[in-house]
């Protein structure tokens, strides 16, 4: 493995501490956290009006970088803290985003975003399924737990009552044959959650603790088959990561944009995934020679620049 020096900055939720840190342990054994502060007169403000500049943040003059380093960034607020330090410290930083920063790209020296993001860049790679920091222990799994997880209203999806009943009616049917693991995420609705916990059998463990990437990676590990709601791209990449079956719950159907259908048919069509109905069956997937060839991408970017090359790589 390289011994790249590498730090990774963002606001720090979850969802972007997953990505940057899945992105990071790829390159190099050890990485560093660094939790941006944004001031509160930019917090809101569109990503072209948030300053190039430290001024912009509480705590990014802090940040001091004195030998060659890999710069992982995720999120808009972290896009121009990256510019920033890019230009601060231009012969030390390669400086990574992930995700579609939505700025002038030539600004970073190479863009990790989803196939369905449809960026055209010689400096982007596109990735299938969704970067992320979850571990898994495939010698637990057992053939008499599935996991049903479970998204939430987005910009797309509304997770209507009929959505949420077809959901309580499902995993009630479910139950009956297996010890059913749900996975809410912080998305899905109160009244749905309520509803599930109503439900009187011991077959059915609701996970409470949505912040423990830990318990989430054992509980994808415990399960011979995965079940997730189609909403959420990064649920189901992970979900796919695990290399348990994977099956795709469809809901309003009429609301599914077309980006998501093109992932769909893609994961569908490379057998990582397929689309849920009652009479589903066992089956391993694999994406070790995935995992490989992205790797391989990323590094053979980062090596084309001579001065990043680790004397210890």
């Amino acid at each position: 493995m390289n011994k790249f020096n590498v730090i990774t900055i963002s606001e720090g939720a979850a969802g972007m501490r997953s990505q940057i840190e899945g992105l990071a342990s790829l390159i190099s054994e050890d990485y560093k956290n660094f939790d941006l502060k944004i001031k509160s007169f930019f917090k809101y403000l569109p990503i072209e009006l948030i300053p190039s500049s430290s001024f912009a943040y509480i705590n990014l003059s802090s940040l001091k970088i004195d030998k060659n380093t890999i710069l992982i960034s995720c999120g808009k607020k972290s896009v121009k803290a990256s510019i920033y330090l890019k230009n601060k410290y231009k012969k030390f930083i390669f400086n990574i985003h992930i995700q579609n920063p939505k700025v002038n790209h030539n600004l970073f020296d190479l863009i990790v975003c989803p196939e369905h993001d449809n960026l055209d860049s010689e400096n982007c790679i596109s990735t299938l399924l969704a970067i992320h920091n979850i571990k898994f222990n495939k010698n637990v799994r057992n053939d008499k737990i599935i996991n049903f997880i479970i998204g939430g209203p987005n910009k797309y999806f509304k997770f209507n009552p009929q959505t949420q009943k077809k959901i309580l009616n499902e995993i009630k049917f479910l139950s009956e044959k297996f010890n059913v693991n749900i996975i809410p995420s912080r998305r899905t609705p109160n009244s749905l959650l309520e509803e599930l916990s109503k439900i009187n059998t011991e077959n059915i463990y609701m996970s409470d603790d949505l912040f423990n990437p830990k318990e989430y990676g054992e509980l994808l590990s415990q399960a011979h088959l995965q079940i997730v709601t189609w909403d959420s791209i990064s649920m189901i990449s992970e979900a796919i990561s695990s290399e348990a079956g994977t099956f795709l719950f469809k809901f309003e159907e009429e609301l599914c944009p077309k980006r998501y259908h093109q992932f769909f048919d893609k994961i569908t069509s490379s057998n990582f995934a397929q689309f849920y109905d009652q009479n589903i069956k066992p089956y391993e997937i694999s994406i070790s020679e995935y995992n490989e060839a992205l790797k391989t991408k990323i590094l053979n970017k980062i090596q084309s620049n001579l001065r990043l090359i680790s004397e210890d790589a």
